[in-house]
């Protein structure tokens, strides 16, 4: 493996942006960008998504990091992806930034991020700045085609190019005004987002799209800074797991409207239970599971949430999905 020092000659070649175009890429056949992280000082982590209902080798993939409107490739700034993913599971990557003893701009990633990677990227020996972003770059998540002989992007974060101050916002030209989006905050990739590049939903070309500008709010949900819990997990209309239509009859929910503890009873053993907001992005609170011969319990801590609606996904022994929705009122 090549090891870059400094003296190195660090390559750097014009990059021809039709590569970073792509093409209409249909739902849920590729990989894409699920969770962008640039909180306070080197909290940075990107999170990708396997939509697809099989493994996916991520060695064929690389993340290019676009600084400050550049359209010039540079290998310091780019990864090159290994292991694998499987499927509707998530990959994290976090900057490598582990030190505790190295205080200033080498400052540590705090543990509870650093807990959430499955890989870390740009240590101070790597001399790779892929993930060195700072809320005014483009991200770019590129595959090798074996066809062309070249990397084309599958999905883009931003627009590679365009230089805003200081961040991406909902507001375009990006001067500052509008709400901001890429700086100390944490951005979820919406639910219903099935694919990266070229996204297209009821007839709208949506702002991934390198022909277009970039309006962060209409495919990603703003969250403040250095909020990770959802890191390691993300809700996607992708899932083709078998669902079934929430049965009463059979699935026991009590009580609705809750207000601390819900019960959920079923005669089949549950192996997996995820509670989602209304945005779509996943809650995690305390449960447990218990046995009572021909009946299986679940208890659900709901004390700790806001008020609202929630939406509850069991999956059972069977590998039957379902769905409930659930009204969580004041204590």
């Amino acid at each position: 493996m090549m090891q870059w020092r400094f003296g190195a000659v660090i390559m750097v070649c014009f990059w021809n942006l039709t590569n970073l175009m792509g093409q209409n890429i249909p739902k849920c056949s590729e990989i894409f960008f699920s969770e962008y992280v640039e909180g306070s000082r080197n909290n940075k982590a990107l999170e990708i998504y396997n939509p697809t209902d099989k493994r996916v080798n991520l060695s064929q993939y690389r993340i290019v990091r676009w600084p400050n409107g550049s359209t010039q490739f540079s290998m310091s700034l780019s990864h090159k992806l290994k292991g694998f993913l499987s499927s509707h599971k998530t990959f994290v990557i976090v900057l490598d930034k582990q030190d505790t003893s190295k205080i200033g701009i080498d400052t540590p990633v705090v543990f509870a991020l650093r807990k959430k990677a499955n890989a870390f990227i740009g240590n101070a020996d790597s001399f790779n700045f892929t993930m060195s972003f700072n809320g005014d770059d483009a991200l770019s998540l590129e595959k090798y085609n074996n066809q062309l002989g070249k990397y084309v992007a599958v999905d883009i974060f931003a627009k590679i190019g365009d230089k805003p101050n200081p961040c991406w916002t909902d507001k375009y030209p990006y001067l500052g005004n509008g709400n901001w989006y890429s700086m100390d905050r944490t951005l979820i990739r919406k639910k219903w987002i099935t694919h990266g590049l070229d996204s297209i939903e009821n007839g709208v070309l949506m702002a991934t799209n390198f022909n277009s500008y970039f309006n962060p709010s209409v495919e990603w949900i703003s969250y403040p800074k250095d909020m990770f819990d959802s890191l390691g997990g993300h809700h996607c209309d992708c899932s083709k797991t078998k669902v079934g239509s929430l049965n009463f009859a059979d699935m026991n929910f009590y009580p609705n409207p809750v207000n601390d503890l819900l019960k959920i009873e079923h005669k089949e053993k549950i192996l997996d239970f995820k509670l989602f907001n209304d945005l779509g992005l996943q809650v995690f609170i305390d449960y447990k599971f218990f046995n009572f011969g021909l009946l299986n319990q679940l208890n659900a801590d709901f004390s700790c949430l806001k008020p609202g609606i929630y939406f509850i996904q069991l999956k059972l022994e069977s590998e039957m999905i379902f769905n409930g929705k659930i009204l969580k009122v004041s204590n």
